[in-house]
């Protein structure tokens, strides 16, 4: 009983993609497009690994539908919310299982050992500072680049699991979206639908357990609910996949044909097998493409608006421009609108976010560090004095840092994808302004212009520059001979409640620390993307105003006729024309 991919495509070497490259070399070489942009879509050709990512709320199913896709019982499953650490599988000709840490460390371990890393009840709170674990498994199924990545649940009490799931979003190709037919989509489920729509390209939708459903009206019922809220959230129609991951496990462990009918595990696997096969390349394949047209359609637009300035009189030519003029005018209130909706979305979105889980991890670890530190002292407390405060005090900043460390990486992960989803809607808004810019100056100069959508992205700096403050002031109060001097059991208490009230410092002067960074850094990126995304605009008016200019110039340069000239357009629009019709075959061509 196999539910495996009867064989897979490396996409990234489809003789299309090397046509799209031959296609950006021969653009390069007619310096119409600046190169930088040209280099970002060969490093994607170049790069790109297909992340299929599980998704979904805890209690789910999500590593039982995992299990089910490789047809064994790897991953751990329960009825709590049990996945803590994201599992990311890839190709291998044997198993393999490494741990991947936060210091970036790695340990290889065995299969029955994996709870101990990857689940709640093994590493609460990833209390043992896991990163990520890294299977390799001999499955068709991730042939290829294809990565299938086990994340845990949202909406569980485990506020870290969330964070990791939201971390693995913007690195999603492909989704699958877990839901269960015995709790309908809930409020929290269906703001996270919406989050997952603006990031994969391709969601699968399964509803799991559906063999606990008595009859198939039943199922029916709940297959239509979960499609009409789904069409709401997404503002489109989307198959649902009723099934039991729990059965297709069955079914492959008793090779039984039965029981594998039973549980619609075939429908699903046979349409992701169609989607790996043909549409994953397809996608990729599109969204690169698109890009490039897109570059190609502006360029030669400025072009014929150059060459058609050596021909236009002169008088019809400034009145034009005046009316050009008149758009930058309402395009400079287009960016001073946007610049405000951007800072007022940060500081929203981000900044308060940022502040509030600052504060809410602080009052946690306060308590935290708390009990820790008279637990520590019950446990030396017979050692002499000076011993004794400055082991507590080593412990308290050990114990800060170790825990802020754990911390700051996983809300780095969550503020990056919150950083990423509002980047995305503004790039929207950013290419709307740009190609009203080239419709306006399309009319304008009578010049045939089409827009072309393609998909953007911006991420937001990856490295972070907090340091944890490892010289902190000092425990005076008990470096006095005074203190020394008193019987100990006295001093002792004396000790004891100066470093509780060191420790309570100490987590409150990291926590504006690394709030004071993490709004540093966040606002650092949003003036970069602003910088970034204001440059497109100027860039499209500069573009447009220097095929105009050069037009001009050229008619009074006497070392060429207005015709040779021309020419010379010519057959740069004729070098372009060629690649868009190229582009455009491979964009029409019949899915492989």
């Amino acid at each position: 009983m196999d539910l495996s991919v009867t064989e897979a495509v490396d996409f990234a070497a489809y003789p299309v993609l090397q046509e799209v490259r031959r296609c950006i070399e021969e653009i390069s070489a007619l310096s119409v497009i600046p190169e930088a942009s040209l280099q970002e879509l060969l490093d994607k050709i170049d790069s790109h690994a297909f992340n299929l990512v599980v998704v979904g709320e805890f209690k789910r199913g999500k590593s039982s539908i995992t299990n089910a896709l490789i047809g064994a019982n790897l991953l751990p499953v329960g009825v709590t919310p049990l996945t803590a650490i994201a599992t990311i599988l890839s190709y291998s000709d044997r198993l393999t299982i490494q741990v991947v840490y936060q210091n970036d460390q790695q340990a290889s371990i065995d299969a029955e050992n994996l709870w101990e890393y990857v689940t709640e009840k093994g590493n609460p709170k990833n209390e043992k500072e896991v990163r990520e674990v890294q299977v390799g498994y001999p499955s068709a199924w991730l042939k290829n680049g294809v990565r299938l990545v086990d994340t845990p649940g949202i909406g569980s009490v485990y506020q870290h699991n969330s964070a990791v799931t939201y971390s693995f979003l913007p690195k999603a190709d492909a989704v699958l979206f877990l839901l269960s037919v015995d709790q309908p989509i809930g409020q929290a489920e269906y703001d996270f639908l919406k989050t997952v729509g603006e990031y994969a390209e391709k969601i699968f939708f399964l509803l799991n357990k559906a063999d606990i459903l008595a009859d198939d009206e039943e199922l029916r019922e709940s297959v239509a609910f979960s499609s009409r809220v789904i069409a709401e959230a997404l503002g489109k129609q989307a198959l649902v996949f009723p099934l039991s991951a729990r059965l297709a496990l069955k079914a492959q462990a008793q090779h039984s044909d039965t029981l594998l009918a039973q549980s619609q595990f075939p429908a699903f696997s046979e349409a992701l097998e169609r989607f790996l096969m043909k549409e994953k390349g397809n996608v990729f394949v599109s969204s690169v493409t698109r890009r490039l047209v897109r570059l190609v359609s502006q360029a030669r637009f400025t072009t014929e608006l150059a060459q058609q300035s050596l021909h236009t009189p002169i008088e019809e030519l400034q009145r034009k421009i005046a009316l050009f003029e008149k758009k930058r005018e309402e395009v400079a209130q287009e960016k001073s609108d946007f610049v405000i909706l951007l800072e007022g979305e940060s500081k929203k979105r981000l900044d308060h976010a940022v502040t509030e889980d600052v504060e809410n991890f602080k009052t946690e670890l306060a308590q935290t560090i708390d009990a820790a530190i008279q637990k520590k002292f019950k446990e030396i407390r017979q050692s002499p004095s000076r011993v004794l405060y400055e082991t507590l005090e080593r412990y308290v900043i050990d114990e800060t840092q170790k825990a802020y460390d754990a911390w700051r990486e996983k809300e780095d992960d969550k503020l990056s994808a919150a950083f990423h989803a509002l980047c995305a809607r503004f790039i929207a808004k950013i290419d709307d302004t740009v190609d009203e810019l080239f419709r306006f100056s399309s009319a304008l100069f009578a010049i045939p212009f089409d827009v072309v959508r393609a998909k953007s992205e911006w991420s937001m700096q990856s490295h972070f520059y907090y340091k944890f403050w490892s010289e902190p002031v000092s425990l005076q109060i008990i470096t006095s001979s005074f203190i020394l001097a008193l019987p100990k059991r006295v001093g002792d208490k004396l000790i004891l409640n100066a470093v509780r009230k060191y420790g309570n410092d100490m987590v409150e002067m990291q926590a504006g620390r690394i709030r004071y960074d993490f709004s540093q850094r966040l606002d650092h990126s949003m003036r970069a993307f602003r910088a970034s995304m204001l440059a497109r605009i100027d860039t499209t008016l500069a573009g447009i105003e220097s095929a105009v200019r050069k037009g001009v110039e050229m008619r009074e340069d006497n070392t060429q006729t207005a015709s040779e000239r021309s020419h010379d357009m010519d057959v740069m629009l004729q070098a372009m024309d060629s690649v868009t019709c190229r582009l455009g075959q491979i964009l029409d061509r019949p899915p492989d």
